[in-house]
């Protein structure tokens, strides 16, 4: 029986894929300031105007890729915030916590590239949606778990959490330095977030 060819859409996705493939691998050998479209292209088997069917220019294949970064990390943290929603406090947390971590370390050529180099500002515009999941989460644990507090009270904390956690999950995995352990930090982390996220609010 003859195979039955992909539809377009599946050919066009693949293809996509092929050249954010290739634009990881040309980040990772040349960094963002040696990306270009012709080394893309040549990574990827294709000519240029193919690439250019699919993306204007190397920042909308970065986003591209960002965007794809974003959503596996949001999919398996969205997972893992499921997972560890019915455990003890200071066991959820640090799970999650250890978890973003190795997403990020899966994701370094991207997340670093756009860190360290691309046109972006600062950390909270690499990955804008698992930034929003985890103040969903955080805002869920603060309700249960310190329901009094004022609506003011509330949002500080979630500000603190947020940038605790992911403030010291990028420095862990792009910014630590030699005789630094990884997993203290993230001990350390865990038991800060879980009292900071808890105690009673201020009288």
């Amino acid at each position: 029986m003859q195979t039955r060819k992909p539809p377009v859409q599946q050919r066009s996705r693949q293809t996509m894929d092929r050249l954010l493939d290739a634009t990881a691998q040309v980040l990772a050998d040349r960094g963002y300031a040696g990306l270009t479209t012709n080394h893309v292209a040549a990574e990827a088997g294709v000519s240029v105007g193919s690439l250019y069917r699919w993306f204007a220019d190397k920042g909308e294949l970065v986003e591209g890729l960002r965007q794809r970064s974003n959503d596996m990390i949001l999919t398996d943290l969205s997972a893992t915030l499921v997972r560890t929603a019915s455990l003890p406090t200071r066991e959820a947390v640090g799970l999650v916590l250890t978890r973003l971590v190795e997403l990020l370390d899966e994701h370094s050529v991207v997340v670093g590239a756009l860190l360290r180099e691309a046109p972006l500002g600062t950390h909270q515009n690499l990955l804008p949606e698992v930034e929003h999941r985890l103040a969903g989460y955080v805002r869920v644990f603060v309700l249960q778990h310190a329901p009094g507090l004022s609506e003011v009270e509330r949002e500080t904390r979630i500000h603190f959490a947020l940038g605790i956690a992911l403030g010291t999950c990028l420095r862990i995995v792009f910014d630590r330095p030699e005789g630094v352990d990884a997993g203290r930090l993230l001990e350390m982390t865990a038991d800060l977030l879980a009292l900071g996220l808890s105690v009673p609010g201020p009288d």
